[in-house]
């Protein structure tokens, strides 16, 4: 059963306001997430449609790409999709548009805040701008400590093209 989920059945045309919670696991997000799924829901419905907005946040430990730390970071994100009644539907392919059974009660929003979620995560995580990384040769944390390895230019087949690139 769906924890994210708007009954619909009684709803009449205008605005409305739904509140919605979840642990990150019940919706599917991974043991990264450690902080409640928050779901604050404002839907337009009409007789032939169901607008809804949905602003979510969250949090949880990550890993910083560089220096393998973790980092507590807050996740949000902002969707909106329409559902059209099944009768009136000429949606194709589009992604923010589904098609709404005439005798459907609920609407589920768990997949949809899970995807969302995920997608709010930054494609490269820092605990810092300036994160120093690891030692490549001894794997020590450069934020913490310096190390006494030489960082040698490695050989590259490349390396031919570093004249070209100075001045």
């Amino acid at each position: 059963m769906s924890i994210l989920r708007i009954n619909i059945s009684k709803l009449s045309e205008g605005a409305h306001q739904r509140s919605l919670q979840a642990a990150p696991g019940e919706i599917g997000l991974d043991s990264r997430f450690t902080k409640e799924v928050c779901v604050e829901a404002a839907l337009e419905s009409t007789s032939r449609q169901l607008y809804v907005h949905a602003e979510i946040k969250t949090g949880g430990l990550f890993k910083c790409d560089r220096c393998l730390e973790e980092v507590e970071r807050e996740v949000s994100s902002v969707f909106g999709i329409v559902y059209v009644a099944e009768s009136r539907a000429e949606v194709g392919e589009d992604e923010d548009m589904r098609v709404l059974s005439p005798d459907a009660n609920y609407i589920d929003l768990d997949e949809d805040v899970r995807q969302y979620a995920i997608l709010a995560l930054p494609q490269k995580t820092l605990c810092t701008e300036d994160c120093a990384g690891l030692c490549p040769t001894c794997g020590t944390n450069l934020n913490r400590a310096k190390c006494e390895c030489r960082n040698e230019a490695v050989d590259s087949p490349l390396s031919g093209l570093q004249k070209f690139t100075k001045n």
